[in-house]
């Protein structure tokens, strides 16, 4: 495929995703307080570049770089907000998933609720460009999977009845965290993990590095919990001290 054919840029018809993707390429520089948020941002801004130019190139541009090559460029800098953006935003947010007693089973629904999302987006759109991309496919999937899985932590703690239960639990065994791709790019950091038993299963919590120091085996903590928008319990303080 020498030439894209059907790759017309009409800024009106595509207006109200490109405001949603520049409010997902500005959200983690909202939230997270690191150097990785002006990825996301960067590539949005030079994707717009890169459109306009296309909308105003002439025959010649075209000889020099065919539609082919512009289209290749649009989607590697949209690939590289959607990704950039959903890493930031769950690498953020991972602490408090790790919080959220049960927090597996709302984050599972959460992707499985995502991802599909992510392949009915990009499945029209490669049918009105004409062109198909696994790794694409790939990309949407992975990125609306990650942002559903955010959005869904964030309402849950964030609309919630207000009031604090008492969650008084052993601590079963206790690691030190050193570190992965979530504190790399969040630039904070890495609070260290303790097990405990909740409901017939072992969840793991990331506690504050002072209340981690004086854990031990068979240790008591008490946890205070509030219950979330979609009714799963998030741990805001250990032993008095919050996260």
């Amino acid at each position: 495929m020498s030439d894209i054919p059907q790759l017309k840029i009409n800024f009106i018809k595509i207006a109200p995703l490109l405001v949603l993707l520049a409010a997902l390429s500005l959200w983690p520089s909202m939230v997270v307080d690191s150097s990785f948020v002006a990825v996301p941002i960067i590539s949005f801004l030079l994707l717009l570049a890169v459109m306009v130019i296309f909308k105003k190139a002439n025959a010649v541009v075209f000889e020099l770089v065919p539609k082919l090559g512009f289209l290749y460029v649009v989607l590697i800098l949209l690939s590289v907000t959607l990704l950039s953006a959903s890493l930031l935003l769950i690498s953020y947010e991972a602490v408090y998933i790790d919080n959220t007693l049960n927090g597996v089973s709302m984050l599972r629904i959460a992707l499985i609720i995502g991802a599909p999302i992510g392949v009915m987006t990009w499945v029209p759109l490669s049918k009105r460009l004409g062109y198909k991309n696994i790794f694409m496919l790939k990309s949407f999937l992975i990125s609306f999977a990650l942002v559903a899985a955010t959005i869904a932590s964030q309402i849950n703690r964030g609309f919630d009845d207000g009031e604090q239960k008492q969650v008084v639990r052993s601590v079963i065994e206790k690691k030190k965290n050193r570190g992965g791709l979530t504190s790399y790019l969040t630039q904070r950091a890495p609070l260290s993990y303790i097990y405990i038993p909740y409901d017939e299963s072992i969840e793991r919590l990331s506690v504050p590095t002072s209340v981690w120091d004086t854990m031990y085996q068979n240790a008591t903590i008490r946890l205070a919990a509030k219950t979330g928008y979609f009714g799963y319990d998030y741990v805001v303080r250990f032993n008095d001290r919050a996260l």
